[in-house]
């Protein structure tokens, strides 16, 4: 297996090709590290510096890992390589490594020792690594077999939904263009699916008309509505901290470019709904490996108190199922957002974890920090303690 580090501005054509395969062949999918939702990001300022490492073998990419530098804030002379930064830590909601299938172990190993042969920093943070599942799996497997020394320093829990846990709607039931409202209300508490029954009606007598769900993902006109729906709304108000896409021409051509790069390959889920004529809530999902993703959603904020994000959302939960063969749908839900994150009937936990691959300072860096959790995983056959290192 061969490494090398690839900065975003500088992926090949040929490049692109191989990493568009290894994410759909990943073990883990994550679509914040698909090259059509990355590579128009180098139009953004904030991604100045974000760096691809790869593992290749054959011409095949096995693995990829998206890193900025970063330096250690505990007084220590060193940098770490970090899967955060100015772009993918607003902007992207898992960090994960895309690691192909029947490589798992061999590849994420040598993607990780091999940091320090690519210039990179043998200290690593990897935040939002899933705590469960392959990955994690064969992480507890590569430091069993290495002297890598790995810390957790938060988890968090996120809101997720199996296909099996949303009941109701079929993979082969694909969805007109126009239907009427199908809602998961079986995962909801009893209180919540009275909620959810007001605020429906409550939205059909504010717009004078029954809600109607649009499949809206093959037309390209959607993209200016949702444009205009979302700088409408509090995030379009800079006084507010609105960070709406209309607001700085760079960040909406990347909205454009990354939607348009899905949709050409049938991998865009555009989700419409609306009342009386009137848009309430439009909400793109992105699949990417199979499984599905949310990337952005607006609604229309002059009926909040109707809650139409909270119908828009669990009516897009619906389409994907419908839409779709994915396994799964991960919302990307910060855990900031409970009221959002109840919507979904699964939780996942992540990690961010501070891994010293090579090298005396690094894992100096890590045996002197104060101790605070132990990094846990199904399938980990050690636990090491966590740590304090904080990342500036």
């Amino acid at each position: 297996m061969h490494l090398r580090r690839v900065p975003l501005s500088q992926v090949t054509e040929s490049d692109a090709q191989a990493w568009r395969r290894l994410a759909d062949l990943a073990v883990e999918p994550n679509m914040f590290l698909d090259p059509r939702f990355l590579i128009p990001s180098r139009a953004r300022p904030e991604a100045d510096g974000l760096q691809i490492v790869v593992v290749e073998e054959g011409g095949q990419w096995l693995a990829a890992l998206a890193v900025t530098t970063k330096e250690v804030a505990n007084g220590a002379l060193m940098r770490a390589a970090t899967t955060g930064g100015p772009f993918m830590t607003p902007h992207a909601d898992r960090h994960h490594p895309l690691v192909r299938r029947g490589y798992v172990v061999a590849a994420l190993t040598a993607l990780l020792r091999g940091m320090t042969s690519v210039g990179l920093p043998g200290l690593i943070q990897l935040q939002r690594f899933p705590a469960e599942g392959p990955l994690a799996e064969a992480l507890a497997e590569t430091v069993e077999q290495t002297s890598m020394l790995v810390h957790e320093r938060r988890r968090e829990v996120t809101a997720f939904a199996h296909r099996g846990s949303v009941t109701g709607p079929h993979a082969d039931s694909a969805p007109a263009p126009a239907a009427g409202l199908v809602l998961a209300t079986s995962h909801l508490s009893k209180s919540g699916r009275k909620l959810t029954g007001r605020s429906v009606r409550g939205l059909e007598r504010a717009t004078g008309g029954p809600l109607e769900v649009r499949d809206r993902s093959s037309d390209p006109d959607v993209d200016e509505e949702f444009l205009d729906l979302q700088v409408s709304g509090w995030k379009g108000d800079h006084e507010q901290g609105g960070a709406a896409l209309r607001l700085d021409p760079r960040h909406e051509q990347w909205f454009r470019e990354v939607a348009s790069r899905f949709r050409q390959t049938g991998d865009l889920l555009v989700t419409e709904l609306t009342g009386g004529g009137k848009t309430l809530f439009l909400g793109y999902v992105l699949r990417s490996g199979g499984a599905c993703f949310g990337f952005l959603d607006a609604y229309a904020q002059d009926h909040a108190r109707h809650s139409p994000g909270t119908i828009g959302r669990n009516v897009e939960l619906t389409q994907v199922f419908r839409a779709t063969d994915a396994p799964f749908y991960d919302p990307a839900f910060d855990a900031r957002y409970a009221t959002a994150a109840r919507t979904y009937p699964d939780r996942r936990t992540q990690v961010d974890l501070l891994i010293a691959t090579r090298g005396l300072t690094a894992r100096t860096v890590l045996r002197a920090a104060p101790l605070a959790r132990r990094w846990r995983s199904s399938g980990a056959r050690r636990h090491t303690p966590g740590i304090g290192v904080v990342l500036t």
